[in-house]
């Protein structure tokens, strides 16, 4: 009599493991190398336990938090929700390429995340991009149908002129 199958041995694991784990793993590398980080000497003491504070309780938009959380998502570059508030710390600080580049991070790793789809695109349309910033709020309608601010964008980005 044969052993019983466990899950691990069941022919659809490996392909589940590999596209909830391996796919996403490989495209968070991809954008990890385009975005070098540099963290300061006073960030490398900060504790996991920070890391995981922060993650717990998003914080409000305050340039000093800028370096632990860049220090954080390299700790943890899975952590959409981590991704998501260096994003906003940057956008908040004008630093909208930074912004835009951890928005396409986080978005390789969730890319059913409907809020990020939406600030990513009104960054993408504020500097021109209008055709892309259709593309992100189309993406965000995909996942959130009838979400006001996705319809907003879409109708903001389809009256804007194309810079790009």
């Amino acid at each position: 009599m044969p052993a019983p199958r466990t899950d691990s041995s069941a022919p659809g694991f490996l392909a589940m493991f590999t596209r909830r784990v391996l796919v996403p793993a490989l495209a968070l590398c991809l954008w990890a190398a385009a975005l070098p980080v540099s963290l300061s000497r006073g960030v490398n003491a900060a504790s996991d336990e920070e890391c995981l504070t922060l993650a717990d309780a998003p914080p409000a938009p305050r340039p000093d938090l800028v370096a632990t959380l860049e220090r954080c998502s390299a700790l943890y570059p899975a952590d959409v929700e981590l991704l998501a508030d260096l994003g906003a710390q940057y956008e908040a600080g004008g630093r909208r390429p930074e912004a835009e580049a951890i928005y396409r991070r986080a978005l390789a790793v969730d890319p059913a995340y409907a809020e990020l789809r939406l600030r990513l695109g009104r960054l993408l349309l504020a500097r021109g991009a209008a055709a892309l910033a259709r593309r992100e709020a189309q993406a965000a309608l995909d996942v959130q149908p009838n979400r006001q601010a996705a319809l907003d964008l879409l109708r903001d980005a389809q009256g804007a002129p194309e810079n790009e």
